[in-house]
Protein backbone atom coordinates (compact mmCIF):
# COMPACT_ATOMS: atom_id res chain seq x y z
CA UNK A 1 0.00 0.00 0.00
CA UNK A 2 1.56 3.20 -1.07
CA UNK A 3 1.59 6.56 1.16
CA UNK A 4 -1.21 8.13 -0.67
CA UNK A 5 -3.84 4.66 -0.29
CA UNK A 6 -3.02 4.78 3.25
CA UNK A 7 -3.93 8.39 3.66
CA UNK A 8 -6.90 7.59 1.59
CA UNK A 9 -8.41 4.31 3.21
CA UNK A 10 -7.00 4.60 6.23
CA UNK A 11 -6.57 8.44 7.56
CA UNK A 12 -10.29 9.12 7.10
CA UNK A 13 -11.16 6.28 10.04
CA UNK A 14 -9.30 8.50 12.30
CA UNK A 15 -12.54 10.76 12.84
CA UNK A 16 -15.04 7.69 13.18
CA UNK A 17 -12.47 6.19 15.41
CA UNK A 18 -12.42 8.75 18.11
CA UNK A 19 -15.68 8.57 19.85
CA UNK A 20 -15.08 4.78 20.37
CA UNK A 21 -11.79 5.67 21.74
CA UNK A 22 -12.95 8.66 24.08
CA UNK A 23 -15.73 6.44 25.40
CA UNK A 24 -12.91 3.90 25.87
CA UNK A 25 -10.61 5.77 27.84
CA UNK A 26 -12.08 8.14 28.76
CA UNK A 27 -9.63 10.92 28.54
CA UNK A 28 -9.43 13.71 26.14
CA UNK A 29 -5.30 13.52 25.85
CA UNK A 30 -5.79 9.52 26.05
CA UNK A 31 -7.44 8.76 23.45
CA UNK A 32 -5.64 11.36 20.87
CA UNK A 33 -2.49 10.00 21.94
CA UNK A 34 -3.74 5.87 21.29
CA UNK A 35 -5.04 7.14 17.63
CA UNK A 36 -1.87 8.78 16.71
CA UNK A 37 -0.15 5.62 18.21
CA UNK A 38 -3.17 3.00 15.90
CA UNK A 39 -2.58 5.22 12.83
CA UNK A 40 1.28 4.29 13.65
CA UNK A 41 0.56 0.52 14.17
CA UNK A 42 -1.97 0.43 11.34
CA UNK A 43 1.09 2.49 8.84
CA UNK A 44 3.82 -0.11 9.67
CA UNK A 45 1.35 -2.81 8.34
CA UNK A 46 0.26 -1.05 5.83
CA UNK A 47 1.22 -4.61 3.31
CA UNK A 48 -0.68 -6.67 4.98
CA UNK A 49 -3.29 -4.12 5.07
CA UNK A 50 -3.49 -5.08 1.18
CA UNK A 51 -4.54 -8.77 1.98
CA UNK A 52 -7.17 -7.76 4.40
CA UNK A 53 -10.90 -8.58 2.75
CA UNK A 54 -12.44 -5.84 5.35
CA UNK A 55 -10.50 -3.57 6.35
CA UNK A 56 -13.06 -1.52 8.18
CA UNK A 57 -13.38 -4.66 10.56
CA UNK A 58 -10.06 -5.42 10.86
CA UNK A 59 -9.11 -1.75 11.56
CA UNK A 60 -12.09 -0.85 14.49
CA UNK A 61 -11.24 -4.45 16.00
CA UNK A 62 -7.52 -2.94 16.37
CA UNK A 63 -8.34 0.01 17.62
CA UNK A 64 -10.79 -1.37 20.05
CA UNK A 65 -8.40 -3.88 21.10
CA UNK A 66 -5.73 -1.79 21.01
CA UNK A 67 -7.66 0.69 23.52
CA UNK A 68 -8.82 -2.20 25.89
CA UNK A 69 -4.33 -2.90 25.97
CA UNK A 70 -4.33 0.70 27.08
CA UNK A 71 -7.11 0.44 29.94
CA UNK A 72 -4.85 -2.85 31.46
CA UNK A 73 -1.87 -1.37 31.55
CA UNK A 74 -3.10 1.85 33.49
CA UNK A 75 -5.22 -0.20 36.17
CA UNK A 76 -3.67 -1.07 39.31
CA UNK A 77 -2.75 -4.33 39.62
CA UNK A 78 -3.60 -3.75 43.57
CA UNK A 79 -5.59 -1.07 45.69
CA UNK A 80 -3.24 1.14 48.00
CA UNK A 81 -5.11 2.31 50.60
CA UNK A 82 -5.15 6.26 48.97
CA UNK A 83 -6.99 4.32 45.68
CA UNK A 84 -9.05 2.48 47.89
CA UNK A 85 -10.43 5.82 49.59
CA UNK A 86 -10.77 7.52 46.11
CA UNK A 87 -13.05 4.40 45.21
CA UNK A 88 -15.08 4.58 48.23
CA UNK A 89 -15.33 8.59 48.27
CA UNK A 90 -16.40 9.25 44.43
CA UNK A 91 -17.59 12.58 44.06
CA UNK A 92 -21.31 13.17 42.78
CA UNK A 93 -21.30 14.70 39.74
CA UNK A 94 -24.43 17.47 39.10
CA UNK A 95 -26.96 14.32 38.35
CA UNK A 96 -28.94 13.13 41.14
CA UNK A 97 -27.42 9.98 42.79
CA UNK A 98 -30.14 8.27 41.39
CA UNK A 99 -30.07 9.19 38.09
CA UNK A 100 -26.34 8.09 38.09
CA UNK A 101 -27.01 4.64 40.07
CA UNK A 102 -29.58 3.91 36.91
CA UNK A 103 -27.22 5.05 34.21
CA UNK A 104 -24.39 2.87 35.86
CA UNK A 105 -26.98 -0.19 35.52
CA UNK A 106 -27.65 0.90 32.09
CA UNK A 107 -23.93 0.80 31.21
CA UNK A 108 -23.12 -2.49 33.25
CA UNK A 109 -26.73 -4.20 31.41
CA UNK A 110 -24.80 -2.97 27.96
CA UNK A 111 -21.41 -4.60 29.18
CA UNK A 112 -22.78 -7.71 29.99
CA UNK A 113 -24.57 -7.88 26.14
CA UNK A 114 -23.12 -10.32 23.85
CA UNK A 115 -20.07 -8.83 21.64
CA UNK A 116 -22.31 -8.18 18.35
CA UNK A 117 -25.74 -7.01 20.44
CA UNK A 118 -23.20 -4.92 22.82
CA UNK A 119 -20.77 -3.36 19.67
CA UNK A 120 -23.59 -2.37 18.03
CA UNK A 121 -25.57 -0.71 20.30
CA UNK A 122 -22.38 1.35 21.29
CA UNK A 123 -21.95 2.80 18.35
CA UNK A 124 -25.30 3.32 17.35
CA UNK A 125 -27.10 4.84 20.73
CA UNK A 126 -23.99 5.95 22.43
CA UNK A 127 -21.04 6.81 19.59
CA UNK A 128 -23.77 7.90 17.12
CA UNK A 129 -23.33 6.06 14.13
CA UNK A 130 -25.01 5.80 10.84
CA UNK A 131 -26.16 1.97 10.03
CA UNK A 132 -24.36 2.50 7.08
CA UNK A 133 -21.26 3.59 9.10
CA UNK A 134 -21.59 0.58 11.32
CA UNK A 135 -22.26 -1.51 8.31
CA UNK A 136 -18.39 -0.73 7.22
CA UNK A 137 -17.34 -1.29 10.40
CA UNK A 138 -18.90 -4.74 11.11
CA UNK A 139 -19.73 -6.06 8.07
CA UNK A 140 -23.16 -7.35 9.25
CA UNK A 141 -26.41 -5.76 6.48
CA UNK A 142 -28.38 -2.60 7.59
CA UNK A 143 -31.48 -5.16 8.17
CA UNK A 144 -29.46 -6.92 10.08
CA UNK A 145 -27.74 -4.57 12.03
CA UNK A 146 -31.68 -2.93 12.79
CA UNK A 147 -32.71 -6.36 14.16
CA UNK A 148 -29.31 -6.54 15.92
CA UNK A 149 -30.18 -3.28 17.92
CA UNK A 150 -33.83 -3.76 18.41
CA UNK A 151 -33.05 -7.17 20.18
CA UNK A 152 -30.06 -5.00 22.28
CA UNK A 153 -32.14 -2.34 23.43
CA UNK A 154 -35.10 -5.21 24.29
CA UNK A 155 -32.58 -6.84 26.47
CA UNK A 156 -31.44 -3.98 28.18
CA UNK A 157 -35.05 -2.60 29.04
CA UNK A 158 -36.01 -6.54 30.27
CA UNK A 159 -32.62 -6.44 32.36
CA UNK A 160 -33.22 -2.74 33.92
CA UNK A 161 -37.41 -3.79 34.41
CA UNK A 162 -36.35 -7.12 36.20
CA UNK A 163 -34.19 -4.90 38.51
CA UNK A 164 -36.61 -2.58 39.37
CA UNK A 165 -39.54 -4.87 39.31
CA UNK A 166 -37.86 -7.30 41.80
CA UNK A 167 -37.70 -4.44 44.35
CA UNK A 168 -41.05 -3.36 43.83
CA UNK A 169 -41.96 -7.02 43.89
CA UNK A 170 -40.01 -7.44 47.08
CA UNK A 171 -42.15 -4.48 48.64
CA UNK A 172 -45.11 -5.72 47.56
CA UNK A 173 -44.47 -9.61 48.75
CA UNK A 174 -43.52 -8.09 52.27
CA UNK A 175 -46.54 -5.45 52.28
CA UNK A 176 -48.90 -8.31 51.61
CA UNK A 177 -47.21 -10.37 54.77
CA UNK A 178 -48.02 -7.86 57.04
CA UNK A 179 -51.31 -7.11 55.72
Amino acid sequence: MTAEEFKNKVIPYSRKLYPMLKRILKDEEETQDALQELMIKLWNKKNELIKCSNLNSYIVTAAKNYSFDLLKKKRPSTFGENEEYKILNIESTETQPDVKEKYEQVRKIIDDLPEKYKTVIQMRDIDGFSFEEIQEFTGYEVPNIRVILSRARLKVKQEVEKIYDYENGRERQIARQIL
